[in-house]
C-alpha cells in the first residue's frame, strides 16, 4: 500500500532547525502537523476534476463535519477536524471532537476481547456458552454439528442472524444487552440466533458482536462500557473515547447528528443512541483510535508485546476462511487492515497497512459522508 503523508518526510528534515528555532519543543511538532494538514489540502484541490476545496466538497455532499488522522510508519503524523460539529452554528470540529464510528466499534470490541484472550480468561477456540452466565447461545440443528466460538463471532463465522440495528432517537427507550439477544422490546428486530454451521459460511452479523458484548460483560463482571474502559482505552491513554450510549452532554465536543439534506437530526439532544454498543455503539477522535491502531501496528511486529502479544495479533491480522475477516478487521490480501462503519447519521473509515504501519482515519457527522471519505481516501493514495 502506498500512503501519500504529503511530503512528510521532507519534512522530518527540517525537525532539527524547528527544534532549534521554536520552543517549546510541542509547537514545533504543531507547525509540522499544520504544514502536513496544508500539503493535503492543497493536494485535495488539485485532484479533482472540479478544483474544489475540501470545504466546497463537504458543503456538496452535506456533511457539516470532518475530522481526519494520518499514521505514519505506525505512528500519527497528523490530524485535523474540518466544518461544525452543527450546522448552522460557529461549533468548529477540532481534533477532539468524538463522532459515532459505527461498525469500527467492532475493531475496538474485538481488541477488548483479545486482551481477554491474553489473560487466560477466554479461548479462541472454546464454546462460548462455556464462558456465558446471564444468557446462553440457544442450540439448534446447527449448533449441535459445531460449537460457537470466539474466533467465529470475530470473524463472521459464526452463523448468528442480524445484520445490523437501528439507531435509537432521543427519548426512545433502550434495549439491554438481553433485550437485543433476545428480540425483546424495545429492541427493534428478531431474537439473535444461529441460522447455519458455525465456520461453514461467511455473514456479517451485528447479532453475534452483541453475543460478544455480553461475553465480556460475563467473564469481567462489569458493565461492558467500565470493562472497555480498563481493557483498551485506560491502558492506552485513549481519554477520548467511550461507549457510552446515550453519550452524555457532559462530555463535551460532541459532532452531533446530521441528514442527507444536511441538516440537524436528532433534536433536541443532537445525537441519536447505539445500545449495542459492541457492534456500533463507539465514540471517538481519529488522533484517539490511531492510539490502538499503533499499539496494534508495534504488537504485529514484535515492538512491544505489552498491549496484546505478537502470537495474537498476527492471528488477529490472518483471514479466518471463507470470512474476509480476520479476529475483528477485515483485511486484503496485501497486508491491509480496515474497517468502515455506517450509523444513520455518521460515517466512519479506518485503514491500515502492517506492512509500512501508514494509514489513516476519517470520521464525518453527515448521513452522506461515506461519498466525501471516497474522495478523501483517494487523496491519502488508499482506494476504498
Amino acid at each position: 500500500m502506498k500512503l501519500n503523508l504529503f511530503l512528510f518526510g521532507s519534512m522530518k528534515v527540517c525537525m532539527g532547525l524547528l527544534l532549534i528555532l521554536i520552543a517549546p519543543g510541542g509547537l514545533a511538532e504543531t507547525l509540522l502537523e499544520k504544514k502536513a494538514a496544508k500539503q493535503f489540502e492543497k493536494q485535495f484541490q488539485q485532484s479533482n476534476w472540479r478544483r474544489q476545496t475540501l470545504t466546497d466538497r463537504m458543503a456538496a455532499h452535506d456533511v457539516p463535519g470532518l475530522s481526519i488522522a494520518v499514521l505514519d510508519n505506525g505512528q500519527l503524523a497528523w490530524a485535523k477536524g474540518y466544518g461544525l460539529k452543527q450546522a448552522g452554528t460557529q461549533d468548529a470540529v477540532d481534533t477532539n471532537t468524538v463522532f459515532s464510528v459505527g461498525s469500527v466499534s467492532k475493531v475496538a470490541a474485538a481488541v477488548a476481547s483479545l486482551r481477554l484472550v491474553d489473560q487466560n480468561k477466554l479461548n479462541l477456540t472454546k464454546d462460548v456458552n462455556h464462558y456465558l452466565r446471564s444468557w446462553k447461545i440457544p442450540s439448534n440443528r446447527y449448533t449441535e454439528q459445531q460449537v460457537v466460538t470466539l474466533r467465529h463471532i470475530l470473524s463472521h463465522t459464526a452463523g448468528f442472524n442480524v445484520h445490523g440495528f437501528r439507531d435509537f432517537q432521543p427519548g426512545e427507550p433502550l434495549p439491554s444487552t438481553l433485550d437485543t439477544l433476545l428480540g425483546r422490546a424495545p429492541a427493534k428486530h428478531s431474537a439473535i440466533e444461529v441460522i447455519f454451521t458455525p465456520g461453514s459460511d461467511f455473514k456479517y452479523s451485528g447479532g453475534g458482536i452483541t453475543v460478544e458484548q455480553l461475553l465480556i460483560e460475563d467473564i469481567t463482571q462489569q458493565p461492558f462500557v467500565e470493562a472497555t474502559q480498563n481493557l483498551v482505552f485506560k491502558p492506552l491513554d485513549m481519554v477520548r473515547s467511550t461507549y457510552l450510549n446515550p453519550i452524555p452532554a457532559s462530555f463535551k465536543n460532541i459532532a452531533k447528528a446530521h441528514g442527507a439534506d444536511g441538516k440537524p437530526r436528532a433534536l433536541p439532544r443532537g445525537w441519536e443512541a447505539m445500545p449495542e454498543m459492541a457492534a456500533s455503539g463507539l465514540w471517538t477522535t481519529p488522533s484517539d483510535l490511531s492510539k490502538m491502531l499503533s499499539a496494534l501496528v508495534a504488537s504485529y511486529r514484535g515492538e512491544r508485546d505489552t498491549f496484546l502479544s505478537q502470537a495474537l495479533v498476527k492471528k488477529m491480522m490472518t483471514r479466518v476462511e471463507p470470512s474476509r475477516y480476520g479476529l475483528g478487521p477485515q483485511l486484503t490480501q496485501d497486508g491491509i487492515f480496515y474497517h468502515g462503519g455506517s450509523n444513520e447519521s455518521y460515517k466512519a473509515m479506518m485503514r491500515v497497512s502492517l506492512k509500512t504501519g501508514n494509514g489513516y482515519v476519517i470520521f464525518t457527522n453527515g448521513a452522506n459522508g461515506r461519498d466525501l471519505i471516497r474522495e478523501v481516501a483517494e487523496v491519502l493514495n488508499q482506494p476504498l
